[in-house]
């Protein structure tokens, strides 16, 4: 599912939710959405028409930014480490 976060974003987090989502490099990202608009007027409608319909990740996935999440990741770190053992 697509979407566009709050976190990193310049103007509407279309691009940062994309780069999010796919795992790109955020600043690759932009600069070819930039060339995208720059080149075609498409990027621009595109871009306004994301940024309208998607929704934010942080909605979608409320949990993802709590305290409990990154205990989570932690525990599995230090299990993966053999710190746990």
């Amino acid at each position: 599912r697509f979407y566009k976060t709050r976190k990193n974003r310049l103007v509407a987090g279309v691009v940062a939710g994309l780069a999010d989502k796919f795992g790109w490099d955020l600043a690759l990202a932009r600069i070819l959405a930039i060339i995208l608009m720059v080149s075609t007027q498409f990027g621009i409608f595109l871009y306004l028409v994301l940024a309208f319909l998607l929704p934010y990740k942080e909605d979608i996935y409320p949990e993802s930014n709590s305290r409990m999440d990154a205990n989570v990741k932690m525990l599995n770190l230090s299990k993966m480490s053999g710190i746990g053992k």
